[in-house]
């Protein structure tokens, strides 16, 4: 495991304001070299309040930020504001205090700009830049520090879809040249998945889980943490033992969604355990090829395409499902409001929470 640039441990902090008190709780998170950590959560969770401890802006009542060695912090704010003059004096005045050679000033002028692909509004004023143009000057900015931890606050805010993509591309290449330890704090679950390779789940001032990407799509811990990364069908069931015509492992059962579905499962259950089940969108499939579980027959509530993916609404047995599909497969089929549809899922896209009563 690589050694961290940041870790935290035991934190507490409590901010008051004229809306009322918050308090953030971090029991331990680690920043670590060459690798993107997302703290994902809704607005008001904390997560710009985390980044600015990390950064060292705001106090903790206790716990610790630990720095590596001579381990240095830059962050990006949400909302990046320009100095006066142009984009290329923007980075000059942001080196001023490392008392570097001209040579050495021109050298990450020029890498700074060429990082994020705006060399050539390097004699532009900055006041002139658009949103999108003024975060890449931010970034280039930061960059230009050569940070060992860049923090970045909601850095797709206020960017067009096409943008966004584009931004997204751009920050990953920078990452993996550069080597830094970035925190990206975001709302948006889309983004968070293109850029992160661990993701924190920030709810209410406290972080719920931190994992490897997939680890988190795949297995979160608990039913809010489901929720905040995507994994939409979640269904109140108990576990009624092994049975069923199909051949089983060992730990494996089933599970009895009301009124009457039931749902294949693995794990260390005993029967009459109260469960959440969780199955992401795209794990649930027409049942064309007869692989996997037969769920049986559920119907289109409705369908909404972008042109990239289909997202599907189901009724299945009272109960609402939904299901992702890719736009303009060969051969797919047309589905519309009322249609019916055989579903099936299989076993290791079924995800076993605790439920309580």
């Amino acid at each position: 495991m690589t050694a961290s640039l940041l870790a935290v441990r035991d934190l507490r902090v409590r901010r008051i304001s004229k809306a009322g008190s918050f308090e953030l709780f971090v029991d331990a998170l680690d920043v670590r070299a060459d690798e993107v950590l997302t703290v994902l959560g809704p607005n008001g969770a904390g997560k710009s309040t985390l980044l600015r401890v990390l950064a060292g802006l705001l106090p903790a009542e206790s716990g610790t930020v630990e720095k590596a060695g001579d381990a240095t912090v830059t962050m990006v704010f949400q909302r990046p504001i320009p100095f006066a003059g142009t984009v290329e004096h923007n980075l000059r005045l942001a080196l001023l205090g490392l008392r570097l050679e001209p040579a050495g000033v021109r050298a990450r002028v020029d890498e700074g700009l060429a990082h994020f692909g705006i060399s050539h509004l390097a004699k532009h004023r900055a006041h002139t830049l658009s949103g999108g143009e003024l975060r890449r000057l931010a970034l280039a900015r930061a960059f230009s520090l050569r940070p060992s931890v860049l923090l970045l606050d909601e850095p797709f805010d206020d960017l067009d879809n096409d943008a966004r993509e584009v931004l997204s591309s751009d920050l990953r290449r920078v990452f993996s040249t550069t080597g830094v330890g970035v925190v990206v704090v975001t709302h948006d679950l889309h983004r968070a998945l293109m850029l992160a390779d661990r993701i924190a789940v920030l709810t209410d001032g406290r972080v719920t889980q931190v994992g490897a990407r997939d680890e988190m799509l795949a297995r979160p811990r608990t039913i809010d943490v489901a929720r905040q990364v995507g994994m939409a069908n979640l269904l109140p069931a108990r576990i009624c033992g092994a049975s069923g015509t199909a051949p089983r492992a060992a730990n494996a059962g089933f599970a009895e969604v009301a009124p009457g579905g039931r749902l294949p499962v693995s794990g260390d259950w005993s029967p009459g355990t109260p469960v959440w089940l969780g199955i992401r969108p795209e794990h649930l499939e027409q049942d064309e090829d007869g692989a996997g579980f037969p769920l049986g027959k559920a119907f289109v509530r409705a369908v909404v395409s972008d042109g990239v993916a289909r997202y599907v609404t189901l009724d299945w047995n009272g109960l609402e499902l939904r299901m992702h599909l890719l736009a303009g497969r060969l051969g797919e089929s047309t589905l519309s409001v009322g249609d019916p549809v055989a579903l099936r899922v299989h076993e290791a896209g079924v995800h076993v929470m605790p439920r309580e009563e």
